[in-house]
């Protein structure tokens, strides 16, 4: 499962109080792997449903990941 298709999954399924699939938890553990949209996108879900964040200090640690993103950016000399 897609990184973006498990956050979707999940509000989706928080929505309709709906159980969470082992599949979507799976795929939620993996977020130290994800490009930096998907990272955002989880952050963005945990405005609407706090529970995803499923491990304690998750939320520094995807600031940290989106840090090490945001130094990769190379400034342009116009």
């Amino acid at each position: 499962m897609t990184p973006t298709r498990a956050v979707q999954t999940f509000l989706d399924s928080k929505k309709q109080s709906l159980p969470i699939t082992d599949e979507v938890w799976n795929s939620l553990k993996g977020f130290r792997k994800w490009n930096e949209p998907e990272l955002i996108g989880l952050r963005n879900a945990s405005s609407y449903f706090p529970d995803i964040y499923f491990e304690k200090g998750m939320d520094e640690e995807i600031e940290r990941l989106l840090s090490i993103y945001k130094k990769r950016n190379v400034p342009h000399k116009f």
